[in-house]
């Protein structure tokens, strides 16, 4: 059955890729698109000294890949879209890993099918053979329209599907695993200022063999913002979860928090605010008391500052625990000069389970990124990058703590306006004080040439926070 699955796997995926095409061949020709075709050749050499991300017994591997990219873009007055497939064949020296092709393929866009429509979609097929430690990858489809149902009211309803094998936080191990989540909202805006939002969102993770962390979620939600005079306004969430698990507690998460906020300038304000969280389980109620003091500074709509400290106490059926808590959320980029732009990102934060390690309880997470880009000269750049993420499980009997750094450098060198060559270096550091969890460092290098027949002059602008964090937080 097996190998009727993966066989069945791969033709689903290439009946998809067929029929996306013949989509939109049928499209341009009767919408008269504005069609790019970019072609590609690469060949890429990679090292890493330990493959399989081990504390001891490391394992240093070489391999050879070599790809072809396919690309087109469709540019229309209603909306806008691209198709790549990408089939790479990897040739490793040590035989860590099997030697044979992987085919890349996504699709990703945006519609305005109506002035009320907005319709947003990503579909990504991440190749592979087999689950191979070491080697991680990841599917990952998402659809999401929002709909104006009158003049100051709007509809937004989406679907989120990803399948993935990595390793799993909670453990240590190399897992594969299926998360899939639809959420519901409805919007309405009364007032220049003042809105109320309603949204459900069901959603569930599955695992490959069975796991802890696997569980389902209902989530009601509800935001309300008003402001009695134009400076001067309060918001509040309040949101209830029952999270359902197979192999562990099950859980009924009640949280909601209220800020009064007092507008300095029109991009500044202060606030104060509490937040409360009660968990229940089988085994007992844990309940979180958050107030606190802050200012939130926008700078632009996609970068800002918003600062808070308060006192947190957390309390648990047989202890107590209380502190000093800082809550932050920062994202902004430096222009230094036409060559040159620096970009930080950090938060804080917590919640009554992660997703990532629901079974652990209550989680606390930090973490901050940076990215350096600078044009040494006309064809050569450099970009310096790294991230430190501190995730923290404060349940009695857990008190865990798991660090991750980060730390890359790029070199890229375009000697033609056709070919890239690229010097990459990578540095990774993990470390838990879980017993059962290996920790591990691994150095990785990649040399990479890159020929782009049909290229044209590239515009290199301001990053967004989405993509800051896919590129830096996710090496």
């Amino acid at each position: 059955m097996t190998g009727v699955f993966k066989s069945s796997t791969k033709t689903q995926a290439s009946i998809c890729i067929m029929t996306c095409i013949m989509v939109l061949f049928y499209a341009v020709q009767t919408l008269a698109m504005n069609v790019k075709f970019v072609p590609s050749l690469s060949i890429s050499e990679d090292y890493t000294d330990n493959h399989f991300q081990t504390d001891t017994d490391k394992k240093e591997e070489f391999y050879t890949t070599y790809g072809v990219g396919l690309s087109l873009e469709f540019l229309e007055r209603m909306g806008e879209a691209v198709l790549s497939y990408k089939p790479e064949y990897k040739n490793y020296k040590n035989n860590y890993g099997d030697d044979g092709w992987e085919h890349n393929a996504s699709f990703a866009g945006n519609l305005n099918p109506s002035k009320y429509m907005v319709v947003d979609f990503n579909f990504n097929y991440d190749g592979h053979r087999d689950d191979r430690q070491g080697d991680s990858w990841e599917h990952g489809a998402y659809l999401g329209t929002a709909i104006q149902m009158g003049k100051y009211t709007d509809l937004n309803l989406s679907g989120d599907y990803s399948k993935s094998y990595d390793r799993q936080a909670r453990t240590g191990t190399w897992n594969e695993s299926e998360t899939t989540s639809f959420t519901t909202g409805i919007n309405h805006q009364f007032g220049a200022m003042n809105s109320l939002s309603l949204d459900y969102t069901y959603s569930f993770t599955n695992y490959a063999d069975a796991n802890p962390d696997e569980y389902e979620s209902h989530k009601p939600s509800a935001f309300v913002a008003f402001w009695f005079t134009p400076l001067l306004g309060f918001d509040s969430n309040i949101s209830f979860e029952d999270k359902t698990y197979d192999f562990s507690e099950d859980e009924k998460i009640y949280t909601g928090d209220v800020r009064f906020i007092k507008k300095i300038t029109r991009h500044f304000q202060t606030y104060l605010k509490y937040k409360h969280t009660h968990t229940d389980t089988d085994s007992g109620d844990e309940m979180v008391y958050h107030p606190s003091v802050g200012f939130d500074w926008s700078i632009t709509e996609d970068s800002g500052l918003s600062l808070g400290v308060g006192y947190m106490v957390q309390e648990w059926e047989t202890t107590t625990d209380k502190g000093l808590f800082v809550d932050f959320d920062a994202f902004k980029t430096f222009d230094f000069s036409r060559r040159g732009s620096f970009t930080l990102s950090a938060s804080s934060g917590y919640d009554a389970s992660s997703d990532d390690a629901a079974s652990l309880g209550f989680h606390v997470f930090y973490q901050g990124g940076f990215l350096y880009s600078y044009e040494l000269t006309k064809r050569l750049s450099a970009d310096l990058d790294g991230f430190y993420i501190r995730d923290e499980y404060d349940e009695p009997g857990i008190n865990r703590a798991d660090d991750t750094a980060n730390f890359g450098l790029t070199l890229t060198w375009m000697p033609l306006r056709w070919m890239n060559v690229s010097l990459a270096y990578n540095f990774k550091d993990y470390s838990s004080d879980e017993d059962t969890v290996e920790d591990y460092t691994e150095n990785k290098g990649t040399v990479m040439v890159t020929l782009y027949p049909l290229r044209s002059p590239q515009v290199k602008g301001l990053i967004s926070r989405d993509d800051f964090n896919d590129r830096i937080f996710k090496n």
